[in-house]
């Protein structure tokens, strides 16, 4: 299960990484904790016309990645606040889903050395998704039909403490065709692909292009 706030935030962090996974028999799941819909830059009359672009630019990236089903949240974009409605949302999906391992941006990093990266809705995401894994181990906050369910390893991605890289340096053309899957976001998608191989090339000195997580193991105490 990934949880991005926004459509093409799980394009930026993870696409070839769940990819692997699912060709590893994996199911995967996403869940957007917004609309995205003022992230859209084509010019449309309202803003559910918005929401809906939004909305199919993600299921047509999902799609392409092999993704199971894509949760939508609806919250408003950029006003997200941490609330129980999004914590419980998220925890009854856990427990519904129980997934083995957990996406999200990292909810340690508050350097706040890039404004586009850990910005308000990313950093609530963050902080709602890691404390849903801590509740959905419970059985008594937000009970479920199916129970409890205890998520094994959270990956952090967006982070600025990394244990853990895949090399895509072979697949940055499918990362790339992916995130093509956003053209309300990158109208002039040429442009973007050229911006995003200088600025993200060798930010792992390993790879030419990485995909990279701090990746929590989760201590369940015995039992």
């Amino acid at each position: 299960m990934a949880v991005g706030a926004h459509p093409d935030d799980l394009e930026f962090g993870c696409p070839v990484t769940v990819r692997d996974l699912i060709k590893q028999g994996y199911e995967a799941y996403y869940v957007i904790a917004t609309n995205g819909e003022n992230g859209c830059k084509k010019k449309v009359k309202t803003r559910q016309e918005r929401i809906d672009i939004r909305r199919g630019e993600q299921l047509d990236a999902a799609k392409k990645i092999g993704v199971k089903k894509v949760y939508f949240l609806g919250n408003r974009d950029g006003y997200l606040e941490y609330t129980e409605t999004l914590r419980k949302k998220l925890t009854l999906l856990i427990k519904a889903l129980k997934p083995e391992m957990v996406f999200s941006f990292d909810p340690a990093n508050l350097d706040f050395s890039n404004i586009n990266l850990f910005h308000r809705d990313h950093r609530i995401t963050a902080v709602a998704t890691f404390d849903s894994v801590f509740a959905a181990k419970n059985e008594f906050i937000y009970p479920h039909k199916n129970g409890l369910h205890k998520v094994e390893k959270m990956y952090f991605y967006g982070t600025n403490k990394p244990n853990y890289s895949l090399n895509i340096t072979n697949d940055i053309d499918f990362k790339l065709n992916v995130l093509s899957s956003y053209a309300s976001q990158f109208p002039n998608f040429e442009n973007f692909s050229n911006f995003y191989k200088e600025f993200f090339r060798n930010q792992n000195p390993e790879y030419e292009f990485s995909e990279d997580f701090r990746v929590m193991d989760i201590i369940q105490f015995g039992y």
